[in-house]
């Protein structure tokens, strides 16, 4: 949820705000009078997601099965030889 500031506020405030933004993942309802006239949000994730949101995403991953689960751990066993040669197992 977006928290509301007045356009004054965001001028005065402005480098602060964008802080916010880019490394809280902060969003802000501008409100010029009583009226929302823009929204200040993350153009991107930051490398990452908002921890309050974490939850959320984790529920939504999809549930593997015992032969989905050993698939993905050898995935990901493979990517890590790739990336640490000395991770790599010798028969």
């Amino acid at each position: 949820m977006a928290d509301k500031i007045s356009a004054t506020d965001a001028a005065r405030r402005f480098s602060d705000i964008l802080n916010q933004v880019r490394y809280q993942g902060a969003e802000f309802d501008i409100v010029r009078g009583r009226e929302v006239i823009a929204r200040l949000v993350p153009a991107a994730p930051p490398g990452g997601v908002a921890l309050d949101r974490l939850d959320e995403l984790v529920r939504a991953l999809p549930r593997l099965g015992p032969r989905e689960a050993e698939l993905f751990a050898h995935d990901i066993a493979r990517g890590l030889a790739r990336i640490r040669p000395d991770a790599i197992e010798w028969d």
